[in-house]
């Protein structure tokens, strides 16, 4: 797929004068980056931008000015322009590029009011996201390839989750190991939640405490690499695990397990959520199936999955398309054992869910 090709195609057919796609240079969890997707250069500055005329011309802005060699080495854009006004320079590229009419805005979400205005003094400013998510909804191989990778990545954090999940170990110490696996096997960034104790109710950052025989600790492990992000959930038990929470993570896998059974593109995405909920609420823990217990089933990871970082609930109704990238999980509090961390990424298919990762969903026990 020619990015630029479509993007101009949906730039016409949507009557614009032209496109700018922006960031303010943050990679974020809770939201896909559209420029690092579209330009192919995960920006650094606090503004950047690619300018996009109906006639296919585009031009790449960012700020600071002494940025702009590594994002021409990087990003497929010919015209790479530095500034340190990124204002002024997007007015400039706007009128350069014979920007007319209304202008959409991917990425305003991130954009401060006082740049707003400024492309605003231009003429009409349109949300449009919409343009770069339909670009993403068609993976390529090069896509598809870098999901895998990220994958890849999110097993070697388990890994050393699993490795150093250990007694006397502290939390952060757990955590850098983490990081530095995961960096290590080509990640740009990590997200990592865990929590360690006989009794968690959530996961959080990482703390000085030692782990001691008979905690269970769970996490949290979500690398991202070139905009990309996947999760894994995890519990390991130190020492020996209870028949009690044997019989509970059973439980979450069953609800795990039936869930991954209902994703198919075509399908709502609240099915997750529904299914997950029915199964635990039937064992009688329908209380437990809403805040503050646990916060959602899942999220959609990248430009153009389904609701990308942000909640997946029984009110999720956008539908699951093929080639989304999905991560399901059941985690849980639960009275008897505290909250527990089951959970798996998918992509999305026509038939079913692909699984991306490698390392075996279950409950981990290592030797106190």
């Amino acid at each position: 797929m020619n990015k630029l090709a479509e993007a101009v195609r949906l730039i016409n057919e949507g009557g614009l004068g032209g496109l700018l796609v922006y960031s303010n240079g943050t990679v974020n969890i809770l939201r896909a980056s559209y420029l690092e997707y579209f330009a192919g250069f995960a920006p650094m500055g606090p503004n950047n931008a690619a300018v996009v005329s109906r006639g296919g011309e585009v031009i790449l802005i960012v700020e600071p000015a002494w940025d702009a060699r590594r994002a021409k080495r990087l990003s497929w854009i010919g015209d790479v322009r530095g500034t340190d006004d990124f204002g002024n320079a997007i007015e400039r590229a706007i009128r350069g590029l014979g920007i007319h009419g209304s202008i959409g805005l991917a990425g305003g979400a991130e954009m401060p009011h006082g740049i707003y205005a400024a492309i605003a003094a231009s003429g009409p400013v349109l949300p449009a996201d919409e343009i770069i998510d339909t670009l993403a909804r068609t993976k390529t191989a090069e896509e598809l390839a870098l999901v895998r990778k990220v994958a890849a990545i999110a097993d070697v954090g388990f890994e050393a989750f699993h490795r150093f999940s250990r007694v006397g170990v502290r939390e952060y110490e757990l955590v850098a190991e983490m990081e530095y696996a995961m960096r290590c096997a080509g990640a740009d960034d990590n997200f990592i939640l865990i929590s360690s104790g006989p009794h968690n109710t959530a996961m959080r950052n990482p703390t000085d405490r030692r782990m001691t025989e008979g905690d269970i600790v769970i996490g949290e492990i979500t690398p991202v690499c070139r905009g990309q992000f996947i999760q894994l959930c995890r519990t390991v038990a130190i020492g020996e695990a209870s028949p009690v929470l044997m019989a509970k993570y059973d439980l979450l896998m069953d609800a795990w397990n039936a869930a991954v059974k209902s994703v198919r593109a075509g399908e709502p995405a609240s099915i997750i959520a529904s299914t997950i909920d029915e199964i635990l609420g039937r064992a009688g823990y329908a209380k437990y199936c809403q805040p503050p217990y646990m916060r959602t089933r899942g999220h959609g990871f990248g430009v153009g999955s389904v609701a990308p970082g942000a909640t997946l609930d029984a009110e999720t109704k956008l539908p699951l398309l093929e080639n989304q990238v999905v991560v399901v999980h059941p985690n849980q509090y639960l009275p008897e054992t505290g909250y527990l961390a089951c959970g798996e990424t998918y992509l999305v298919g026509v038939d079913g869910a692909e699984r991306l990762s490698r390392t075996e969903t279950r409950l981990y026990v290592n030797e106190a």
